[in-house]
């Protein structure tokens, strides 16, 4: 049951009998088969390494009792087997159960020696799915992982895993310290943003032969997106600002966001918002920086960024607002006409100038002159412009940003909302529960940081702690490690 030697006399072998077919039957076929059969069997010696390993520490045999912190002293009873399941194959563990006599739960020195998880999956297994699963779907990555290893965890096993490991991901970022002054940008940026995620409906409709007319397979809940970072200042002009959304023309290289952090969660507006807030304080813990909020127009995250955020300096996205100009201007001109590109441009221009009730004046003449003329959907269109600007004029103090050097656009949290949200939770017929959806979005999110493998330490320390921190205890004094067991 413990013989070491033997495991390792058959990897030994193993090898050896790979050595002799490389130099002998291999030189007859070509890479490929040479490849995938050394492949196979460097896993198949691993698999006899590993359990060499744990044959060593000998079922975490610790002697014939256990001693608490209490004092309650837990008898050696009995070897219990158990699955575990690494990257090599599957191995049965045999370990010493040490009882209390009360009946209440008893310990595993082995399991607390070797933080072994509580799944039947090893935490190398584990973290190798669970990276996958934050960028492709959980059929696709177990069809990879089966032809890798040769062996293929059932659905519900992954679909386990991303929640647990999830659990973990906002204490991670709480623990990280301030990030050295020297990698820091003068300006920080609170950039938040929302997203669809498609839903299975929480109670089935009776099966339809066909949807009545609006009738959806599914509903939509919306991911709140948050990016956080910091920049150094790029003092610009109007004219900077149009040479490059009006003319096409490539601007000078930008300062680089800095140590960026995105997170999204189904769990509502101000979790979100609130997360956003804890982040810039841990980052600027003196409040030394200039903090932004860069958001569209949603009247939602506005209200409750204006409340949680007291002290930063909002700005509405600028590429939203022009886009209503957009939409002003093709009331008047064909879509893509130089008549069209030139009224844009003349009123961005007076946007970027911070002269936004010039603007609004404007379209409500062209309203009041063209009136008449205009049908319900083009007038719709100018109040909906005019409306959207003079809520949000207060927020578009373009000359004064571009002056200080402040971003104006919100990229950071609109590239989020696609690679994070879009690009993993809207595949074809994908529809997501709160928890699972929940979860991947943690994940990927965390791996999108570029942060999993830190935080993967993490997780797995945490783990321990969970299982193993509240239940200390020592061998009796007279033990001797590495005596069979009696």
């Amino acid at each position: 049951m413990f013989d070491v030697e033997a495991s390792l006399s058959e990897a030994r072998g193993k090898f050896k009998a790979l050595i002799d077919y490389l130099l002998d039957e291999g030189q007859g076929e070509d890479a490929y088969r040479v490849e995938v059969r050394i492949f196979r069997e460097l896993l198949a010696i691993g698999l006899y390494l590993v359990a060499a390993w744990f044959m060593k520490k000998l079922g975490g045999n610790v002697g014939k009792a256990i001693v608490t912190e209490a004092g309650e002293e837990l008898p050696r009873e009995a070897l219990k087997a158990r699955r575990y399941i690494t990257i090599f194959g599957e191995l049965v563990l045999w370990r010493w159960f040490y009882h209390r006599r009360d009946g209440s739960p008893g310990l595993f020195p082995l399991d607390q020696e070797t933080n072994l998880p509580v799944s039947t999956y090893s935490y190398f297994v584990q973290d190798l799915l669970g990276e996958d699963v934050t960028g492709e779907t959980y059929d696709d990555v177990l069809a990879r992982f089966e032809k890798l290893f040769s062996f293929r965890p059932p659905k519900h096993t992954l679909e386990a895993m991303a929640p647990a490991a999830a659990a973990d991901a906002d204490a991670y970022y709480e623990s990280l310290g301030v990030p050295p002054p020297e990698s820091e940008g003068a300006i920080g940026v609170m950039a938040i943003d929302g997203k669809g995620v498609p839903m299975v409906k929480e109670q089935p409709a009776e099966r339809k032969v066909r949807l009545g007319r609006g009738e959806k397979l599914s509903r939509k809940k919306e991911a709140v997106v948050t990016a956080v970072y910091t920049i150094a200042p790029q003092p610009r002009t109007a004219d900077d600002v149009l040479a490059e959304v009006c003319d096409k023309k490539t601007p000078p290289e930008r300062p680089k966001p800095q140590n960026k952090r995105v997170r999204a969660t189904l769990a509502g507006k101000e979790n979100a918002i609130t997360w956003a807030r804890d982040e810039a304080r841990r980052r600027d813990p003196a409040g030394r920086k200039s903090w932004l909020c860069l958001m569209d127009g949603s009247v939602g995250l506005w209200t409750l960024a204006l409340l949680l955020l007291k002290g930063a300096t909002f700005i509405l996205d600028f590429f939203h607002a022009s886009e209503y100009l957009w939409k002003a201007a093709y009331v008047f001109h064909p879509e893509t006409s130089p008549e069209a590109q030139a009224f844009v441009r003349r009123y961005l221009r007076m946007l970027l100038e911070g002269k936004v009730g010039y603007v609004i004046g404007a379209l409500r003449q062209m309203l009041t002159k063209h009136g008449k003329t205009l049908n319900a959907v083009q007038r719709k269109i100018l109040l909906t412009t005019i409306n959207y600007y003079e809520r949000n004029r207060k927020y578009m103090r373009y000359d004064q940003y571009l002056a200080a050097g402040y971003p104006i656009g919100s990229g950071a949290v609109e590239g989020a909302c696609r690679h994070l949200v879009k690009d993993r939770m809207e595949g074809s017929g994908m529809r997501w529960t709160v928890p699972g959806a929940e979860a991947v979005l943690k994940i990927r999110a965390v791996q999108l940081n570029g942060d999993w493998d830190p935080f993967w330490q993490f997780h797995m320390q945490h783990e321990a702690r969970r299982r193993f921190a509240g239940r200390p205890w020592h061998p009796l004094p007279s033990f001797q490690r590495g005596k069979a067991a009696g």
